[in-house]
């Protein structure tokens, strides 16, 4: 049989998680099935990270460290097969959802799957939140740092060491300001978060996109608000797009400043005639800064969505492996 041509198959990013059980066995079992799935292509093979050990993010208390990888591997199935594959694999492995970040025996995601934007019930490629996440994005540049994110061009590389640099901090855009100024009130009350809720410039002023400054495409509707100054080292959040303290390329050091949100988030409710993944309602095309998906149906569940995609920014990622052998 031919082997498919390269236009034909897409590089696959799939993350792995544990913080029940054997987490070692587990995830080197999920591995193992994976390499022998017959879902990577002919002559490739499944090249795996180290093993990282992290501290539960959000969720009920009292749960125990996780162990997290990547895995990468060359593929001509659907996204969609990739997932259930990984589904069947949770399923076998004793995974049991009955609590959202619960503890669980093993968690298996579809990050990236080539250039695909989008998806299905079930399934939003990429990963919505894992632009937040350093305990997927540090084991990903062991084995795919020259992957590039489909929507703003970046790769896995840049995109770590532009969330690792700064604060972690977010900028909310699009939904209406009286819900933005509501998410930075109770994350200011009840979290104790730095927050800029402040009223943005007026539309009428010169608009230059979605994200900061001379990054941004020219023909979004979105208005540039005030520069966030004197933030210290705190993580915060702004309730509207904030203007670069300097006009600066996306890849200059000014894009480093604390100053600089880490990440973009687009509110979004999700209504039946709206409802996630329309590709156009996720990630309007033309951006060129690191987003980050949040439905608003649920304030509370937002707020605690943002509190963790903070702590995700900074959490420690301790490799406990050498290599990423650790399943052979």
């Amino acid at each position: 049989m031919t082997p498919p041509s390269p236009t034909n198959h897409s590089q696959c990013l799939i993350s792995f998680g544990s913080n029940l059980g054997d987490r070692n066995d587990v995830l080197a079992e999920a591995a193992r099935r994976i390499s022998q799935s017959g879902l990577i292509l002919g002559g490739c093979q499944l090249r795996t990270s180290r093993l990282f050990e992290t501290p539960p993010i959000g969720g009920p208390g009292g749960q125990d460290p996780f162990l997290n990888a990547v895995g990468a591997f060359e593929t001509d199935a659907s996204a969609r097969d990739v997932l259930a594959l990984l589904q069947e694999l949770e399923l076998d492995l004793g995974r049991q959802r009955h609590r959202r970040w619960a503890a669980r025996s093993i968690d298996l995601d579809v990050v990236l799957h080539g250039e695909l934007v989008g998806g299905g019930t079930g399934l939003i490629v990429p990963h919505p939140r894992y632009t937040a996440r350093q305990f997927v994005l540090k084991p990903a540049c062991d084995v795919a740092a020259h992957y590039r994110d489909p929507r703003f061009g970046w790769t896995l590389a840049r995109l770590t060491e532009h969330v690792s640099a700064g604060n972690a901090s977010i900028a909310l855009v699009g939904g209406d300001a009286k819900t933005r100024g509501e998410l930075c009130d109770r994350l200011a009350d009840e979290h104790g978060i730095q927050t800029y809720a402040a009223t943005p410039m007026a539309p009428s002023m010169p608009v230059v996109g979605n994200a900061p400054a001379a990054v941004r495409p020219a023909d979004s509707d979105l208005p540039l608000g005030e520069p966030i100054e004197h933030c210290g080292d705190q993580p915060w959040i702004a309730a509207y797009l904030p203007k670069l303290p300097i006009d600066a390329d996306p890849a200059s050091d000014a894009v480093n400043s604390p100053s600089v949100p880490r990440l973009v988030a687009r509110l979004q409710r999700a209504t039946e005639e709206t409802r996630w993944p329309a590709p156009h309602q996720i990630w309007p095309g033309g951006w060129e800064w690191p987003e980050y998906r949040l439905e608003v149906d649920d304030l509370a569940w937002a707020v605690t969505e943002l509190v963790s995609a903070l702590d995700s920014m900074r959490c420690e990622v301790t490799p406990v492996t050498d290599d990423g052998r650790w399943w052979e």
